[in-house]
């Protein structure tokens, strides 16, 4: 449908609801609180009518489907790990898992891209990711909360302490990844996130792989990350160390779309998503 096609047909809803959906300014449209809750309204009902074509549509299609949008933390891909192992040596099924950071995933679930996901994000700053996942109309259950730890070489200057401090850390430096961004940020705070990121040494990848051979390869430099499954770190020679830094309290929390029906294999994944992130914590 063309653009004056389609300003025409949203005029006549408007005037068929009696409510104005958009505001119109000079730089464009933005959704007024009624428009808002009409559009969540009618993006569940879309979501039903795929629903319902899907489970009553007839198909020989007797694969089993699966998707899954996720931060890099090797809890996850363990606990998908098992999830697919549930499904027996002989089963026909077609899973996408992708990792991103919570921005990205929030978007991936609102627009369908994927039926699921985890976000993760510093407590400190719930109020902001709970607004932007009820601007989008996507539901959330807790999986866990902790505290970061380093994740560093086995080899690492500080591969024997007990517990590290930011100061500590100072002269290392941080892998960390490069789409952290948080929503609704005022400038000011911005900025004071980005000058503190600034003042450090820092490596910025965006895979999960890079930067677990990085620390490997590399003994002078850290990460920090969920508590990781203890095979993980033996695998790339790894330890993980407490650390003692302000605003060390993260939360992760699955995310889907208002209406959507978690099947078996998500709640089976949720269950593994906590047995998965109990383990990490007691070998943490």
């Amino acid at each position: 449908m063309n653009q004056p096609n389609l300003s025409k047909s949203i005029r006549e809803l408007e005037d068929d609801l009696g409510i104005a959906i958009f505001d119109r300014t000079a730089k464009g449209v933005v959704p007024t609180e009624k428009g808002r809750e009409f559009l969540g309204y009618a993006r569940s009902i879309l979501t039903q009518v795929a629903e319902m074509e899907a489970l009553y549509r007839p198909t020989d299609d007797k694969k089993t489907r699966f998707d899954l949008c996720a931060p890099r933390a090797s809890y996850v891909s363990q606990a998908l790990t098992e999830v697919i192992h549930s499904l027996g040596p002989d089963a026909d099924y077609s899973i996408d898992y992708r990792e991103a950071g919570a921005m990205r995933t929030i978007k991936q679930v609102a627009n369908g891209v994927n039926q699921i996901g985890v976000i993760r994000y510093q407590t400190l700053y719930e109020t902001n990711y709970l607004n932007a996942l009820t601007e989008r109309s996507l539901q959330s259950e807790p999986i866990w909360e902790f505290s970061c730890v380093a994740i560093i070489s086995n080899r690492h200057p500080l591969a024997q302490s007990e517990q590290i401090t930011d100061h500590d850390l100072i002269e290392y430096t941080e892998i960390r990844y490069g789409d952290g961004s948080i929503p609704s940020l005022p400038v000011n705070q911005a900025r004071e996130i980005a000058q503190a990121i600034e003042a450090k040494k820092t490596i910025t990848v965006y895979e999960r792989a890079s930067q677990l051979e990085l620390i490997s390869r590399i003994d002078t430099v850290y990460a920090l990350a969920s508590p990781a499954p203890q095979e993980v770190l033996d695998r790339f020679d790894l330890v993980q160390k407490r650390v003692d830094i302000a605003g060390n309290t993260y939360r992760d929390v699955l995310i889907y779309r208002t209406g959507y029906h978690l099947s078996r294999l998500d709640r089976l994944l949720i269950e593994k998503l906590r047995d998965s992130a109990a383990r990490a914590i007691q070998e943490s």
